[in-house]
């Protein structure tokens, strides 16, 4: 496998993603994909981000630096939950992690996937903590993480993937039979961030020279949504 190390079980596996990638040098694929990455600059605020609301709580620790590279920028709310808004401010794209924060005595629990460098996301409380103005957002910590070893690729020399919204098209153009699993995964965006900590995760049960599919998905929307890489066995 490309990229062997599987996604923890975080992954959510529907849908899936365009992506236009005709680079014929590793190097320009790089760079296609990182084209891709949404960051945030310092000059946009978290109240410019739909769907998340600012908060201002007291004695709580925001504009630090996490684990020497995910930067709390802002604690807010999202569709009602406890939220905080984050950079992987690295220069390494993580696979995985886990951020907590001690809440009144209960653990808040932030998964983290595919968090590529220099891109920020919201990320909603997975415990379904709510946010409480008398409560202080302390000690925040990391567990679990783990670095992608290699770059993210979507392996144009194999693939034209492209997409409307809630379905896409694969076809392979490798000029030979792919009898394993091709997985793609991808992220939703919304005014540059990554939206939750969540990654989707669709397959297709291998493909014949030439051959192309539709596969109808849930989550992916043409405008929202980005190629993070693909993973398929030779």
């Amino acid at each position: 496998m490309k990229f062997l190390k599987r996604l923890i079980p975080f992954l959510i596996c529907f849908g899936m993603i365009t992506v236009f990638c005709s680079c014929e040098k590793e190097e320009d694929i790089i760079k296609e994909i990182e084209s891709q990455i949404p960051v945030i600059t310092e000059e946009i605020s978290a109240n410019q981000v739909e769907g998340f609301e600012e908060k201002k709580p007291k004695n709580s620790q925001v504009g630090i630096i996490v684990d020497s590279w995910l930067k709390i920028i802002s604690i807010g709310e999202k569709d009602g939950v406890l939220s905080v808004f984050v950079r992987n401010t690295s220069n390494k794209d993580i696979q995985y992690a886990l951020l907590t924060v001690s809440v009144s005595g209960e653990k808040a629990e932030f998964p983290i996937t595919t968090l590529t460098a220099g891109a920020s996301a919201t990320l909603r409380c997975q415990n379904g903590l709510t946010y409480n103005d008398e409560t202080s957002y302390y000690n925040w910590k990391i567990s679990d993480k783990v670095v992608f070893n290699e770059n993210l690729s979507c392996h144009p020399d194999a693939f034209e993937i492209d997409g409307v919204d809630g379905f896409i098209s694969i076809k392979n153009v490798s000029g030979k039979d792919i009898e394993g699993k091709i997985y793609i995964y991808y992220k939703n965006v919304t005014d540059g961030v990554y939206d939750d900590g969540v990654t989707y995760r669709a397959y297709v049960d291998g493909l014949k020279k030439g051959e192309k599919t539709q596969i109808q998905t849930q989550h992916y929307l043409k405008d929202f949504s980005r190629i993070m890489f693909v993973e398929y066995a030779e």
